[in-house]
């Protein structure tokens, strides 16, 4: 079966035999949300090693290790929180991570970045952190020898706009930007900017993609399909006229003319995992016989 290499699938809910099987090229390896932490950590490194033995590229979507002296919920992101202490816990959580994780060799590493900010006062002040801590996690993976994609959000009122993201961050060697379309969809409600102009602007900018989707409006809390069901598969039968985000099929179509890394990044939620499998098969094919 052909291999399809920059098409994958994040391996929370399906092995990477299987997504080998499905014709995947690529995997990424994360924690998941789901059992006790010492059951996904074990869980993670299986995971690596078995990556590494079947020679399948991958990412890693960061942090693994987790510490007792880190008091929050671990995907939260402070690098540009108004409270420094918090900044100064995320970078020191973040070097604790690829200190441990520096055996492996995955392609890259996906590190949630804004975080959740009201706007600042200062906007001079808010400026600087920006630099500071863009400057610190570019010395960080620069130390390490890794490629840092920071995922696009839209939630920090301060680093919200996409022309802000690609402009800023194109500047630093050891960064990039992940675009992940279902954040992207709650950005562009929140922010009210068209989301199909944006994603083919940072598209073109970014250096992989999660997809996944939702149903309706609404953002996050306020949506009760991503409350009920978090990150749907995609599938190129989903259309925004019947309800969905977006339509699927379209989105595959900008984000596959870059011919970068895509990492379907679902839940299994919504009509288990045949679902997930049928979404799959539909986007493997279109790029196959597009």
């Amino acid at each position: 079966m052909e291999r399809l290499i920059n098409l994958g699938v994040n391996v929370v809910n399906i092995s990477i035999k299987e997504a080998i099987a499905l014709g995947l090229g690529r995997v990424e390896i994360s924690l998941g949300k789901e059992k006790e932490y010492k059951d996904k950590l074990r869980k993670f490194i299986e995971n690596v090693n078995d990556a590494e033995i079947l020679k399948i590229p991958y990412s890693i979507h960061l942090p693994v290790y987790i510490e007792d002296w880190y008091p929050y919920d671990y995907f939260s992101a402070f690098f540009i929180d108004e409270d420094e202490k918090k900044r100064e816990i995320s970078f020191k959580l973040l070097e604790h991570n690829l200190q441990n994780l520096k055996k492996y060799s995955a392609d890259y590493y996906v590190l949630h970045f804004p975080g959740i900010s009201a706007k600042w006062s200062n906007t001079k002040k808010f400026n600087d952190t920006l630099k500071y801590s863009l400057n610190q996690l570019n010395t960080i993976a620069e130390k390490y020898k890794v490629k840092i994609n920071l995922e696009y959000f839209g939630s920090n009122k301060n680093f919200f706009d996409y022309n802000d993201w690609i402009n800023t961050i194109k500047n630093y060697k050891n960064l990039g930007i992940l675009l992940d379309t279902g954040h992207l969809y709650f950005a562009s409600l929140m922010n009210n900017f068209d989301f199909t102009k944006a994603l083919k602007a940072l598209a073109s900018s970014s250096d992989a993609f999660h997809i996944w989707t939702v149903i309706g409006d609404g953002v996050y809390s306020q949506s009760k399909s991503y409350q009920k069901y978090h990150h749907i598969a995609p599938h190129l039968e989903q259309l925004k006229k019947n309800g969905w985000a977006f339509d699927t099929k379209k989105v595959v179509e900008i984000i596959a003319k870059e011919n970068k890394p895509v990492i379907i990044e679902p839940s299994i939620k919504y009509k288990g995992i045949d679902y997930l499998i049928k979404g799959i098969n539909s986007i493997k094919n279109f790029l196959l016989y597009r």
